[in-house]
């Protein structure tokens, strides 16, 4: 991840641990995907749950560096706006 923006300049590490608590919201995106997984393929598609949960675990591993990216995007966009370009 850049330090800053490369179009605004804005920074992104406004403050040493500033990103700690976006694995919390990495915590929640995992646990979202897991229950619409869990109730897509389970419940409604009646697929054992087994061979659920031998998919899903390297779908987690597989996804994490997209959680772990989209968790920082958002724990960002919560405490910065983004501010606009002039020009």
């Amino acid at each position: 991840m850049h330090d800053h923006c490369p179009h605004c300049g804005e920074n992104f590490m406004p403050e040493p641990g500033f990103y700690w608590a976006s694995m919390f919201v990495s915590y929640a995106f995992y646990t979202i995907y897991t229950l619409l997984t869990f109730f897509i393929f389970v419940k409604w598609l009646d697929v054992d749950l087994d061979y659920y949960l031998v998919g899903l675990v390297p779908t987690l591993i597989l996804l994490t560096p997209y959680f772990f990216r989209l968790a920082r995007r958002t724990w960002l966009s919560i405490f910065i706006a983004p501010k606009p370009v002039a020009g």
